[in-house]
This record gives structure tokens, C-alpha cells and sequence, in this order.
């Protein structure tokens, strides 16, 4: 099975293209834009018309890191992770966990998202937009109480009342787009790739090609690069975006761990070794 946890970065990102630059750079980008909304300088139409378009970046970004830096090797401001997205938030380790996990049993018993992703369509967009507090939840109830207590949970639920109180009517804009976003993409990653016509799995991207062209003109041709190249991603998860190939459309990858070979249908090998950044 492919490793999810192959490489750890000490010291400061090398480039711009490392993901920690990424999400420092559009983690500014959303505060600037809400600080911005805050004080009355951006309209906040425009807040509204930011928020999706940054955050689906920010989001890559830290995708991008959890399989390729080790919390230990972070600072406080990436632990953190903080985007307000609910009170009660966790942070980088605990995403990052729960993320691992859901490659590890890819829409199988022990996926994290197993019942978004297995749910009807309907119910699975609402357990999408509900996201952060079933993740805060499933965390309590595994690690106990204590585990959602920490400094770093304290924090960032101190900066989600402090920014609602100071600023209510931006943070409102700002939260509710921010949580149509976070719904949305989840929907999309999980629901719309992981299952089909009643199967559970990882399958190809509907649309293909086209949606692709098309959602890279709406939003960048890296945030639906991710989508395109899901199956992907799911097999070779330790390999940067622009590494992983593009797979047949008819390639589908079953639930659960992923072996080197799926029934009659072996899975392809790597295509090339892990780049050093």
C-alpha cells in the first residue's frame, strides 16, 4: 500500500511552491479579506466573491501538507490552522489524522467519511456542510474530552467570538460563504468521487476533461487538478499535484486499503519517484 506519511520538512520552506509557503500566503490573503470586510474597505459583496475563491486554495494547500509535513516539524501558526470556520475548530494534527484515515480505508468501514460518502445525496450535502463539528464530535468521542481542551482549541475558539463580536456583519458574510465552501468541496472530494450509482469506491471525475477546463476557469487549474486526478492521489497520496498522472476514465478503485492488485484489475504502478522540494 502506498505510504501517507513518507516525508517530514524541518526547518522554513524552501520555495514558493512548497505548500507551507501556499498556506501562509492565502491564509493572509482570507484574514486580509476579512479584515478588509471588518473595517468597511471591501464591500462586502466582493468578501462574498473572495472567500470561495481563496479558501478552495488555502484548502489544497494544507491538503497538500498533511501528506507531507509531520505536525511536529511545524510552528504555532500552522498547528493552528485557524480559519474560523467554527467555534469549536480542531487544529492541524487532528485534521490531519482524520485525513490519513480516510486514505487509509478510502470509503471502506473506518473512512472518517464513510456516511457522508455513502449517505443519499441530499443528506450527504448536509453532513458536507456540517463537516468541522462531526470532525470536532468524532475526535471527543475517541480521545475523550480533554483531547478538545487544548491551548490551541482555546485560541481558536477566543478569535471566532472575539471576530464575530467585533466585526458581526462581515464575519456573518464571511461565515456563512466560507461554510457554503467548506459544504461544497466536501461534497465534491467525498460524495461526488467516492461513490457511484449505489458503489463505493474512488472513481473518475464526472465530466472528465470538461468539467475540468471548466472549473479551472471558474477557480484555478490547480483546485480542480485534485479532483481530476483523485484516483490518483488515492494511490500515490505522497506525491506532489503536478507528479501524479492522469489516469483512464474507466479506472476505478475498490473501498477499503488499497493493494497493489484490485480482483482481475491490477493497479498501476508509481509513476515516478517522490520529488524533493
Amino acid at each position: 500500500m502506498p505510504g501517507t506519511d513518507s516525508l517530514v520538512w524541518p526547518g522554513r520552506p524552501a520555495r514558493p511552491s512548497d505548500p507551507r509557503w501556499q498556506t501562509f500566503l492565502w491564509s493572509m490573503v482570507l484574514y486580509a479579506a476579512l479584515g478588509l470586510g471588518a473595517l468597511g474597505a471591501l464591500p462586502l459583496w466582493a468578501l462574498a466573491v473572495a472567500v470561495p475563491l481563496v479558501y478552495v486554495r488555502l484548502a489544497l494547500a494544507l491538503h497538500e501538507m498533511m501528506h507531507r509535513c509531520h505536525p511536529g516539524g511545524l510552528n504555532a501558526f500552522f498547528r493552528l490552522a485557524a480559519v474560523l470556520e467554527t467555534p469549536w475548530a480542531l487544529g492541524y494534527r487532528e485534521h490531519r489524522v482524520l485525513h490519513l484515515r480516510h486514505h487509509r480505508f478510502n470509503a471502506g468501514p473506518g473512512d472518517p467519511e464513510r456516511d457522508l460518502i455513502a449517505a443519499p445525496a441530499r443528506r450527504a450535502f448536509w453532513l458536507a456542510l456540517t463537516v468541522p463539528e462531526r470532525s470536532t464530535l468524532a475526535w471527543v468521542r475517541e480521545k475523550g474530552l480533554r483531547a478538545a481542551l487544548g491551548p490551541g482549541h482555546l485560541l481558536r475558539a477566543a478569535l471566532f467570538v472575539c471576530v464575530a463580536c467585533l466585526a458581526p456583519a462581515a464575519f456573518a458574510v464571511y461565515w456563512v460563504v466560507l461554510r457554503l465552501s467548506i459544504g461544497i468541496s466536501g461534497f465534491c472530494f467525498h460524495h461526488v468521487l467516492h461513490a457511484r450509482a449505489g458503489r463505493l469506491g474512488t472513481f473518475a471525475l464526472p465530466g472528465g476533461a470538461m468539467t475540468l477546463r471548466w472549473g479551472a476557469w471558474l477557480f484555478g487549474q490547480q483546485p480542480m487538478l485534485i479532483l481530476y486526478r483523485h484516483r490518483a492521489h488515492h494511490l500515490w497520496p505522497q506525491l506532489p499535484l503536478d507528479a501524479l498522472p492522469d489516469l483512464p476514465d474507466d479506472l476505478e478503485l475498490p473501498p477499503g486499503r488499497l493493494e497493489r492488485s484490485s480482483g482481475d484489475a491490477p493497479l498501476p504502478a508509481a509513476p515516478q519517484p517522490l520529488r524533493s522540494l
